[in-house]
């Protein structure tokens, strides 16, 4: 049995509020993720390979009462 994943992804320098949800079956690999964001993020990133993609694994706390929305920066 597979199981669906749904990761939420955000772009580094763009707010929180502009996540958005992929869905990949638990057996795929990094490839097939990168190749999912490309598809959600058409024609934003028609121009970029796959393979250029550079993805972090983060746990970002987001404080749904907050007046103010996170700028994801990776340093």
């Amino acid at each position: 049995m597979t199981n669906t994943l749904t990761l939420f992804c955000v772009v580094n320098g763009e707010s929180t509020s502009n996540a958005f949800p992929v869905e990949i079956e638990s057996t795929k690999t990094i490839g097939d993720l990168k190749e999912l964001i490309k598809v959600e993020r058409t024609p934003e990133y028609d121009d970029i390979a796959a393979d250029r993609l550079t993805l972090w694994r983060a746990t970002i706390p987001i404080d749904e009462n907050a007046e103010d929305e996170s700028i994801i920066t990776l340093d």
